[in-house]
């Protein structure tokens, strides 16, 4: 790994992961609001953390999962792909 990709994964992981590894949802009041909850995983990230965390909270919450096209940051990743997907999730009941 170079320099600055070792340099990257340093911060990343001393500074930016910190504060979201200790984050628990508030399960409670989430099934308390009207809203429709909706809980979008990227499609590309079966197996890392984050598909496990959120196919997690999903059932915990009886809520719908919604698969985005690209990994976790398919909205940067590929906007036109992942819009779409978006306005379907966003219109449905």
């Amino acid at each position: 790994m170079s320099e600055p990709d070792l340099a990257s994964e340093a911060y990343c992981f001393g500074h930016e992961l910190r504060g979201t590894i200790g984050f628990e949802p508030d399960l409670d009041a989430l099934h308390t609001v009207s809203t429709r909850i909706v809980v979008g995983l990227g499609e590309q990230s079966t197996g890392q953390i984050c598909d496990r965390t959120s196919r997690a909270l999903a059932e915990r919450l009886g809520a719908q999962l919604a698969l985005f096209p690209g990994g976790h940051t398919g909205f940067a990743e590929d906007p036109s792909a992942f819009a779409p997907v978006l306005r379907r999730v966003l219109h449905e009941n």
